[in-house]
């Protein structure tokens, strides 16, 4: 059965929660940063309020996260900001993303945003974001990467 709850519920699936963010985002995009960064990340992160990880269960079997922020690191005057977003590859392609992804605007909705943010690195991802509802907002540069920033109206 699916699940998609706060990671501080589920602290035993950081350290799979880390590997999978190290092999699917760290590897390409952030080099720099090791796992243990990443595992010291999560634990910071296991909160009841924003920074927020949700972690997408099936059968208590890790599926995915995806995290809540205020900021994430550009453009301190937008917020909050959809970030992190990785699933489990045998998992990728079964809308596992896409329910993460939705359950998530509606939480910053709850949390009365109007507005979501998140960036890119690749450029086929605009496509991805813009099938659920997202929209284009600028070009930018990122840790010395061009990122395009994608927003949603929550209202």
């Amino acid at each position: 059965m699916l699940k998609i709850d706060i990671l501080k519920n589920h602290p035993n699936t950081i350290p799979e929660l880390a590997q999978l963010w190290y092999e699917s985002l760290g590897k390409h995009w952030a080099t720099e940063i090791s796992l243990t960064e990443i595992t010291h990340w999560y634990h910071e992160w296991l909160n009841n309020d924003i920074p927020l990880v949700y972690v997408v269960l099936d059968d208590n079997k890790v599926v995915g996260s995806c995290s809540l922020q205020l900021n994430d690191g550009i453009r301190t005057d937008l917020f909050p900001w959809l970030g992190d977003l990785v699933i489990v590859p045998k998992y990728q392609g079964q809308g596992f993303g896409k329910q993460l992804v939705n359950f998530v605007a509606a939480q910053a909705k709850h949390k009365n945003f109007e507005k979501l943010y998140l960036f890119v690195f690749e450029k086929k991802l605009i496509q991805y974001y813009s099938r659920l509802g997202w929209a284009v907002l600028t070009e930018d540069i990122y840790e010395n990467k061009p990122i395009t920033i994608m927003t949603i109206n929550l209202c």
